[in-house]
């Protein structure tokens, strides 16, 4: 064969070039996985040479040779060239010498002394074929059934590899933008809780001058509701810097930054910040375990559905129940309420960011539409999943459940 170019093209050429450069592979360093394949094709097949052949745009480079130490050739001269015009069929040619297509190949009239050629597509799952997985005879040779069957088989062995490689070099991009996304959000937390503790402290530091200048004129109840007012923007605080803290921690660590909760201490510390109206009762049942959960996002989760349950009682004495219960295989959290209820064609989409429901709180003020979804996304990040019943008029039952092998229970 005339090193003049005239070896066939499969018509998809450049596609296929294009999925083979996508695996990345060519060029690469010797791998004992690829090695053992060809050394077993050659044992199998009772041939001295075997090869893991992959056709590049301009020749042909091995990923694997068994028998000898060439590393790759012009394509001009590679048997491959025909075999990955069939993916269909292993190309198998007992004796070289005596096909046209390859009587006059350098490789055939001089050394090596090919004779005997036998080769299986190597297809990708699009159906692209990248090279073929061939072994070689320096004399007259051929494959039984079996043989053939074998080499079909360590084809479909080494494409697995091949897209396991891709994955795993896919994975490291993604992890590569995945930290890089990671980096953003870290900044915009800083700048969001700047911009939120601000006024969260100069609340405090009003209510502790007010109280300073005028607690000897005001009565017993003012002075409470102003160390209240005191209290729960420090504790605000404290939680921002929490999450802030949270969401600085490297992939490398424990993801979560306190890995115990106490669900009870959380929930009476939710009451305790959020200070229920003197029209709201609270109630609690049941047994509030230890979980080995993070409790920064469990008290935004029950923070938010009891501040929505207060906000949206209308009635003249709200009752807001929190009961908690465990059977073998779960944790059930239930926070029901006795106020307004919701729509049934709206509880479809109020775990949705950005979906605000046409009505206003107690306070007259509209919701964000990010509160539910937040809750939503924290439950389920930690296998957990959250449902919700209503009547208008009636109340509502926000339910949720962890499984024992997500919250570890203690």
């Amino acid at each position: 064969m005339p090193p003049d170019n005239s070896y066939p093209l499969p018509e998809n050429e450049e596609l296929r070039l294009r999925a083979l450069y996508e695996y990345d592979i060519l060029d690469s360093l010797s791998d004992e996985d690829y090695d053992s394949i060809t050394k077993i094709a050659s044992q199998i097949c009772n041939v001295p040479f075997s090869l893991i052949a992959l056709i590049d745009k301009d020749r042909q480079w091995f990923k694997s040779h068994y028998g000898t130490d060439i590393e790759q050739t012009p394509r001009e001269i590679a048997f491959c060239n025909f075999t990955i015009l069939d993916k269909d069929n292993v190309l198998v040619v007992p004796d070289l010498r005596k096909d046209e297509r390859f009587s006059k190949n350098p490789l055939v009239t001089g050394a090596p002394n090919i004779v005997f050629y036998a080769g299986a597509p190597l297809i990708t799952p699009e159906g692209f074929v990248l090279g073929s997985i061939c072994v070689l005879d320096d004399k007259q040779n051929n494959l039984n059934e079996d043989q053939v069957y074998a080499l079909k088989a360590l084809s479909r062995d080494i494409i697995t590899k091949f897209e396991l490689r891709k994955k795993i070099k896919e994975l490291k991009i993604s992890q590569q933008q995945l930290k890089k996304s990671n980096e953003k959000l870290v900044k915009f937390a800083r700048i969001v809780s700047h911009d939120i503790k601000t006024p969260v402290a100069t609340i405090s530091m009003v209510a502790r001058s007010f109280q300073k200048k005028y607690g000897n004129q005001l009565g017993d109840e003012a002075n409470v509701y102003l160390d209240l007012i005191d209290k729960s923007a420090k504790e605000q605080m404290a939680f921002i810097d929490q999450v802030l803290k949270q969401s600085e921690v490297n992939n490398d660590d424990n993801l979560f930054g306190e890995p115990e909760a106490d669900t009870c201490a959380i929930i009476n510390k939710v009451i305790s910040l959020v200070g229920p109206p003197d029209d709201i009762e609270i109630k609690l049942s049941g047994k509030f375990p230890i979980v080995q959960m993070d409790r920064n996002s469990l008290q935004q989760v029950f923070q938010n559905l009891v501040t929505n349950a207060i906000k949206y009682n209308d009635k003249e004495k709200g009752i807001i129940h929190i009961s908690s219960k465990s059977d073998e295989s779960h944790l059930y959290f239930t926070i029901s309420d006795n106020g307004s209820g919701i729509k049934k064609e709206d509880m479809k989409k109020i775990f949705k960011e950005r979906q605000t429901l046409n009505k206003t709180d107690r306070y007259g003020n509209k919701g964000t539409g990010f509160g539910l979804a937040i809750v939503k996304d924290i439950i389920e990040s930690s296998g957990g999943s959250i449902s919700i019943t209503s009547e208008i008029n009636k109340g509502t039952d926000f339910r949720i459940i962890f499984p024992h092998s997500n919250c570890g229970l203690s």
